[in-house]
């Protein structure tokens, strides 16, 4: 059976839900390989989403949740909580 794809929201939660319980800022390369399996481009663009909402915080490399992100990753957990 071939492997699904990701959707967008399940790559952009994972990378949130790795920040949010890694709560010291994290190389973005380190951040890229724990947190995804994508390629590098493909992780900068989810990532420039997320810092684009302000749900990311990246200081000169390091990435960190931001207290919006990590209200946006309480509200989607519960929810998926509910429909799963």
């Amino acid at each position: 059976m071939p492997k699904k794809r990701k959707g967008i929201v399940q790559i952009r939660f994972e990378i949130l839900e790795y920040l949010y319980y890694n709560s010291q800022p994290q190389p973005r390369t380190h951040v890229w390989r724990k947190a995804t399996t994508l390629s590098y481009d493909d992780f900068i663009k989810h990532l420039e989403g997320l810092i684009e909402k302000e749900l990311v915080l990246d200081k000169n490399g390091d990435l960190q949740i931001s207290k919006k992100g990590r209200d946006t990753y309480d509200k989607l957990s519960q929810v998926l909580f509910t429909i799963l």
